[in-house]
C-alpha cells in the first residue's frame, strides 16, 4: 500500500482554514504516507490542527470520513470524465473518456485507492457513496450507448460498457498499484492506448 500511495493527492492539509476540508486532506495525507492502520480519528485530527470532537461533528466518526472521501473522489473522477466534449466521433470520445479516467487516477492515487482499492479494510461504503459512484458508471453506459447507436460499436450498452469498464479498470489499477510493465511514462502511456484499442476491437459491429 505505501507504494500506492507514493504520489500527493490534491488538497494539502496547509493553509486549508475550513476545518472540514483540513479533516479530509488530513486523511489523505495519512492514508497516503502512512496507510489505513495509521487512520484513526485522533490521528486525524491532530493534523489538521484541531479536536477530535470535529471529526464526530462533521463525519460522525471514522467511516464518515472514509465516507466523504470516498464521496469526494467520485464526484471529482466523474467531473473530469464528463469534462470531455460531446462533438465529433462517438467511439473518439469514449477513447477520451478512457485516457481521461487513467490520468485522474495517476493524479489522484489515494483516493482512487479509497474507491476502488479497499484502501481501509473495515470502510463500508453508505447508500449516498453508492449511488456517487454508479452515477460514473451510468455515464459510460451513456457514451457507450452513443458509440453504438452511430454504429461504432455492437452489441447491448450495458454489456459492452462494463466489459469496457473492467478493462480500463484492470489497466489503470496495475498502473496505480506500480505493476505495470513499462519503463518510463511515454512507453506507459502508448501500453495503455493499445490496451483501449484492443478492448474496443472486440465490440466492434
Amino acid at each position: 500500500m505505501a507504494r500506492t500511495m507514493s504520489r500527493a493527492d490534491p488538497g494539502s492539509v496547509a493553509q486549508i482554514t475550513d476545518p472540514r476540508a483540513a479533516l479530509l486532506a488530513a486523511a489523505v495525507e495519512i492514508l497516503q504516507n502512512e496507510g489505513a492502520g495509521a487512520l484513526t480519528v485522533r490521528s486525524v485530527s491532530a493534523r489538521a490542527g484541531c479536536s477530535t470532537t470535529g471529526v464526530y461533528t462533521w463525519f460522525g466518526g471514522k467511516n464518515g470520513l472514509v465516507d466523504a472521501i470516498f464521496i469526494d473522489g467520485f464526484a471529482r473522477f466523474g467531473a473530469a470524465v464528463d469534462r470531455v466534449p460531446e462533438r465529433g466521433d462517438p467511439l473518439d470520445r469514449l477513447l477520451e473518456r478512457a485516457q481521461a479516467y487513467r490520468r485522474w487516477a495517476l493524479a489522484n492515487p489515494t483516493h482512487y485507492m479509497v474507491m476502488f482499492g479497499k484502501a481501509v479494510p473495515d470502510y463500508e461504503p453508505s447508500a449516498e457513496a453508492m449511488v456517487t459512484s454508479l452515477a460514473t458508471y451510468e455515464s459510460l453506459v451513456r457514451a457507450t450507448a452513443r458509440a453504438i447507436e452511430a454504429g461504432r460499436l455492437g452489441g447491448e450498452p450495458n454489456e459492452v460498457a462494463h466489459h469496457l469498464w473492467a478493462g480500463i479498470h484492470g489497466y489503470v489499477s496495475l498502473e496505480v498499484a506500480g505493476m505495470n510493465l513499462g519503463e518510463g511514462a511515454a512507453q506507459r502511456a502508448r501500453q495503455y492506448t493499445l490496451g483501449l484499442q484492443l478492448l474496443v476491437r472486440g465490440c466492434m459491429p
